[in-house]
C-alpha cells in the first residue's frame, strides 16, 4: 500500500489537529479543515462551533508558498480551487505522432551494486529460515527501464545502492510498517509509494510555508530529498541524494541525521539489517523478533527463542501476462451477491444481545469512561449516547448481516463518537454510528458493485463491517464471517493479517481499556493526554 495512507477516490479529508497558522485568529487552534480535490484544491474550515472559519482559510491561502518559492523549494506549486483559469476538460483522447520514449537503465557502481546483492542474500536466507511470511511480501525486482523511467519524470537522480535494492526488491507488500518491517515499524517503501510520499511531503511545504523553510541541511524538508520507508503515521526514513547520508522526518518536527535510524549511506543501513538478522544482535537497540504468524518484528528485548514451522520460500515469479490481456468486466448478477454488497431485501428485526457478551462489553467500556473522565475530558465528551435496538437492527437487514453481540452491546452503549477529534483506537480511529457505518459500507460497495470484478473481495468485501474511520479514507472493520477485525485503505485495499487483526472486537476494546488504566503500548502505541484530549504516541 502503494503503501501511503489511503485517500479515497471521490474526495479527501485531512485532519489539521492543533493547526497554528502566522497571522491567523487564536480560534484556528480548535479548527477543523477539510481538503479535496486533486488539482487545484478546495479547501473549508470549520471551528469548533460548527461555524465557517474563512479567517483561517484565508491565512492559509497567505501563508502557502508562491509558486516561484515552491519550484525553489524543488517542489510543484498548489493551485486553490477559484483562482487562476479553470483546468481544461479533455473528452477526447490525446492522439499524437510524437514517438514514446525509451528509458535506458543506467549503469551502476559495479562494487556498489554487488554488496547491495550480497545483503538482501543474507537477509531472504534469515526471512526463509526464521520469518517466511515477510520473505513473501518482499515484492519482485522492478524492471530497470521503470526506474529510469521514474527518474526522468521525477527530475530526480536516485543514489546507485537505492537503485540496485530496487532491481532486487521493489519494496514490499502491505501497509507502512507489517510488510518488510525496519525497527521502530519503518516498512519499505515501493518505486510509486516514493512518488506519493514525494509529493505528499512537498504538498505540506508548500501550504504551511515559510519561504525559508526549504533547506535538507539545516532540518526542513526539500523536494529533492527521497523517501524510501515510512510508518505510515508521518515517521519516514529518506535518503539525501547530494550526500547519499539517510535521515528521519517525522511530521511536525526538523529532520535528523543523528536520530536512531540516521545511517551515512542506504547501503549501510543494509548491511547493518543484514548483520543483525543474522546474528540476532541489536539494530540501534531493536533485536529482531518473529511474530506467531511468521512476521518480522523488532523488540527492545531479545528474544528468547524464534517460534518454529516459520521456514518457507519467497513467493512465486509472477506467471507471463497472456497477450492480449483480457479486459476487467463489471460484476455479474451472481458476482454481486457473492460480494456481499448486494443482500437480498428482508425486514428489520431486533435480536437480544448474549447478556454474558453485553456484560464483558459494558465492563470494559466503564474502565475507558472511568480513564477519559479523570484523564481526558475533552474525549470523554466526544462519545455519543446509545443507539437504539430498532437503528440497529434497520442497518443490519439494510446491509444484509448479523453485527456480533459484541458490537451491538458497544453501540447499545455509545452510538460511535464524535466525528473529527473523537475518541476510538490507536493510533488515529475513531468509533463510528450506526448511520455512518452503514453509510460507509454502502458507499464502499457501490464502489465494488460498479468497478471491475477483481475489486471485490481484495479492495473492498460487502460481508466486512466498518466499525471505526480513519478519517482520511480507511477504517477498521469485523469481518462477519470469522469476527476477526482487520483494516481498509482506498490505495491498498483489505489488511488481513498483522497488527490491525485482533480476534473481536470485544478483544480490542478490551486491549484499549488496559493500555489507558496501565500507559502500556497497545501495538506499539502508546496514550498520550493533550489539553485534557486523549491522543496516540508511538512507542520508541
Amino acid at each position: 500500500m502503494p503503501i501511503s495512507r489511503g485517500i479515497r477516490a471521490a474526495f479527501a479529508l485531512v485532519l489539521l489537529g492543533s493547526l497554528v497558522v502566522a497571522g491567523a485568529p487564536e480560534a484556528a487552534e480548535t479548527s477543523m479543515c477539510s481538503f479535496g480535490g486533486f488539482g487545484s484544491i478546495s479547501m473549508t474550515c470549520y471551528d469548533s462551533e460548527g461555524r465557517r472559519d474563512t479567517e483561517l482559510e484565508a491565512a492559509i491561502r497567505a501563508r502557502a508558498l508562491s509558486p516561484a518559492q515552491a519550484r525553489a523549494a524543488g517542489c510543484e506549486p498548489v493551485s486553490w480551487e477559484g483562482e487562476g483559469p479553470e483546468p481544461e476538460v479533455i473528452t477526447e483522447p490525446l492522439v499524437t505522432d510524437e514517438p514514446t520514449p525509451a528509458f535506458s537503465p543506467r549503469a551502476l557502481d559495479p562494487a556498489v551494486a554487488a554488496r547491495v546483492e550480497r545483503a538482501w542474500d543474507g537477509i531472504e536466507r534469515w526471512l526463509g529460515a526464521h520469518a517466511s511470511a515477510t520473505l513473501r511480501r518482499l515484492r519482485h525486482p522492478a524492471q530497470a527501464h521503470d526506474v529510469a523511467r521514474w527518474e526522468h519524470y521525477q527530475r530526480a537522480r536516485l543514489p546507485d545502492d537505492l537503485y540496485a535494492s530496487l532491481l532486487r526488491h521493489d519494496g514490499a507488500d502491505g501497509n507502512f510498517g507489517a510488510g518488510f518491517q525496519l525497527p521502530f515499524s519503518h516498512g519499505l517503501a515501493s518505486l510509486d509509494s516514493f512518488t506519493s510520499l514525494r509529493s505528499y511531503n512537498c504538498r505540506d511545504l508548500v501550504m504551511e510555508g515559510p519561504p525559508e523553510a526549504a533547506d535538507p541541511e539545516s532540518g526542513t524538508w526539500h523536494g529533492s530529498l527521497l523517501p524510501f520507508a515510512a510508518t505510515g503515521y508521518g515517521q519516514e526514513l529518506f535518503v539525501n541524494p547530494r550526500t547519499g547520508r539517510v535521515g528521519e522526518k517525522e511530521y511536525g518536527r526538523n529532520l535528523r541525521y543523528d536520530g536512531p535510524m540516521g545511517w551515512p549511506s542506504y547501503l549501510a543501513l543494509l548491511e547493518a539489517l543484514a548483520s543483525s538478522l543474522e546474528s540476532g544482535t541489536a539494530l540501534r537497540e531493536r533485536y529482531p523478533a518473529v511474530t506467531t504468524g511468521c512476521e518480522l518484528r523488532w523488540n527492545e528485548e531479545p528474544a528468547d527463542a524464534l517460534p518454529g514451522g516459520c521456514a518457507g520460500a519467497p513467493r512465486p515469479s509472477p506467471a507471463p501476462t497472456p497477450s492480449p490481456t483480457p479486459v476487467s468486466q463489471e460484476l455479474t448478477p451472481a458476482q454481486a451477491r457473492a460480494s456481499g454488497c448486494r443482500p437480498a431485501r428482508r425486514r428489520p428485526a431486533v435480536r437480544p444481545v448474549d447478556p454474558a457478551v453485553a456484560a464483558r462489553v459494558n465492563a470494559a467500556w466503564r474502565r475507558i469512561e472511568r480513564w477519559l473522565a479523570a484523564r481526558a475530558p475533552v474525549s470523554h465528551r466526544t462519545l455519543y449516547g446509545p443507539a437504539t435496538p430498532v437503528q440497529i437492527a434497520r442497518a443490519e437487514a439494510a446491509m444484509g448481516m448479523r453485527f456480533p453481540d459484541d458490537l451491538r452491546a458497544s453501540l447499545l452503549r455509545h452510538d460511535g463518537a464524535r466525528y473529527w477529534g473523537g475518541f476510538g483506537p490507536a493510533p488515529f480511529y475513531e468509533f463510528m454510528s450506526v448511520k455512518a457505518l452503514h453509510a460507509d459500507w454502502k458507499m464502499l460497495c457501490g464502489i465494488v458493485l460498479g468497478g471491475p470484478e477483481e475489486m471485490a473481495g481484495y479492495w473492498w468485501d460487502g460481508h466486512l463491517l466498518p466499525f471505526a474511520t480513519a478519517i482520511d479514507g480507511g477504517n477498521l472493520f469485523i469481518d462477519t464471517r470469522t469476527g476477526k477485525t482487520g483494516e481498509y485503505f482506498n490505495e491498498t485495499g483489505l489488511q488481513l493479517d498483522g497488527d490491525v487483526v485482533w480476534p473481536s472486537y470485544l478483544a480490542l476494546l478490551r486491549a484499549t481499556a488496559d493500555s489507558l488504566e496501565t500507559g502500556r503500548p497497545i501495538r506499539g502505541w502508546r496514550p498520550v493526554v493533550r489539553k485534557g484530549q486523549l491522543d496516540w504516541k508511538q512507542a520508541r
